[in-house]
């Protein structure tokens, strides 16, 4: 009896210090969602208010972009000029009003994640999952970092005419026009100071919002991928010398236990991939039409300053947009990378280890391993696109726009 209080002891003391510990690596995600009332656990009235409050913005900013199709004539590098800032923001808004569409599944996810921690045994597999909720704590610091620094870059642009005033001054004020042209049917001139804070502001919600949702998809990926390697972890410790080196009836009953224990991991990783795949695979359909065609078009606009030569500045804001771009669908598409590189993992080890002098039994239950192992395991987009740094280095649309780009260029020149 007092053995088995003992066991309950340390097994509650050893998932109290689990959970602690991936509260603590997640801390940041949790925080930032906080902040934007995306958290699925936040339920407040406080949260409601602050959902309505960063939709506001961000659909009142897309709207002033917009109204310019009613109060000045339309034409080609209007058009380009207006969406190639609108799809952006429509591209945040999208996933931030996805995640309070779907809180359930994200909450769904949370949890999957916290109960795979469940899973963990000895010091060393709580040391691989510490590693890889590092790595993620790494990105997401990185990316606000990364996001931060474009948006103190946007806003010295914006504010040069002022800085030049102050440095070097001229008889006369210089001009001062907006990168981003709205309408809000008023006198911009004088009301340019409301206007130019409602713009830094949305901009800032949007960043906030790009980088805590994509940041959140990549913490709980990367796990996901530390299950892959701590289901490796165990198949590789099960086929050991000293394991193997035991008399039969034990080693058989030891190899059995441990590559259950092993198989139990990759299931549950495999399981967690199948539902964020299926859960968010309407999202990411949507994601890549619009994120494909801002690309498009900010590229396409970008080579018409660059031929004309007549907005330097204009030029700066696309090519921080253009990289902003890039670095976003390099950076999913690596994750997908990541994920794939994993599953196969498991094929590796098995097949790298001493499955010989395995007993027969054991030798045919690591064959079926081996196969499920095979499988190709990956983030399908839509369903459509498959996640992957070959997915990325392949754009579809890329022959074609190079082409419209050339022609563009040629008709310019």
């Amino acid at each position: 009896m007092r053995k088995y209080k003992v066991c309950v002891i340390v097994v509650s003391q050893l998932s109290y210090k689990m959970h602690a510990t991936e509260e603590y690596y997640n801390k940041i995600n949790q925080l930032i969602l906080k902040i934007l009332g995306l958290w699925p656990y936040q339920q407040s009235y406080f949260a409601g208010i602050q959902k309505v409050f960063f939709i506001s913005i961000l659909s009142t900013f897309i709207l002033a972009q917009l109204l310019l199709f009613i109060t000045t004539q339309y034409s080609t590098n209007l058009l380009l000029k207006i969406f190639s800032f609108v799809l952006p923001i429509l591209f945040c808004t999208i996933k931030y009003c996805f995640f309070i569409i779907r809180a359930d599944s994200v909450k769904q996810m949370l949890e999957r994640n916290r109960d795979n921690w469940k899973l963990l045994k000895d010091k060393l597999e709580i040391g691989i999952i510490k590693k890889y909720s590092y790595f993620a704590n790494l990105f997401t610091i990185s990316l606000m970092c990364l996001c931060c620094s474009g948006l103190i870059i946007f806003i010295i642009i914006q504010f040069l005419p002022l800085i030049f005033d102050f440095v070097l001054p001229l008889n006369e004020s210089r001009s001062y026009r907006l990168i981003v042209i709205t309408e809000y049917f008023v006198n911009q001139e004088k009301y340019i100071y409301p206007i130019l804070f409602h713009h830094i502001v949305a901009i800032i919600v949007a960043i906030i919002a790009l980088c805590s949702t994509s940041s959140t998809f990549f913490t709980y990926l990367l796990q996901t991928c530390a299950l892959f390697s701590i289901a490796s972890y165990r198949i590789e410790n099960a086929m050991k010398w000293n394991i193997l080196a035991i008399s039969s009836p034990t080693k058989e009953h030891l190899l059995y236990r441990k590559i259950v224990h092993a198989v139990i991991v990759h299931r549950r990783a495999i399981e967690f991939i199948k539902f964020f795949t299926s859960e968010f695979t309407i999202l990411f359909a949507i994601l890549i039409v619009v994120g494909v065609s801002s690309l498009s078009l900010s590229l396409f606009q970008f080579l018409q300053l660059i031929t004309l030569m007549n907005n330097i500045t204009h030029t700066m804001v696309l090519a921080l947009l253009i990289g902003i771009h890039i670095i976003y669908m390099f950076d999913a598409n690596y994750a997908g990378q990541i994920v794939t590189d994993h599953g196969m993992k498991l094929f590796k080890v098995t097949y790298n280890g001493m499955w010989y002098a395995a007993p027969l039994q054991i030798q045919k239950m690591l064959l079926f391993i081996m196969q499920e192992g095979m499988v190709d395991i990956n983030i399908r987009c839509g369903g459509i696109f498959a996640a992957s740094l070959e997915g990325f280095a392949t754009f579809q649309y890329s022959n074609s726009l190079l082409k419209e780009l050339k022609a563009c260029r040629t008709y310019y020149i």
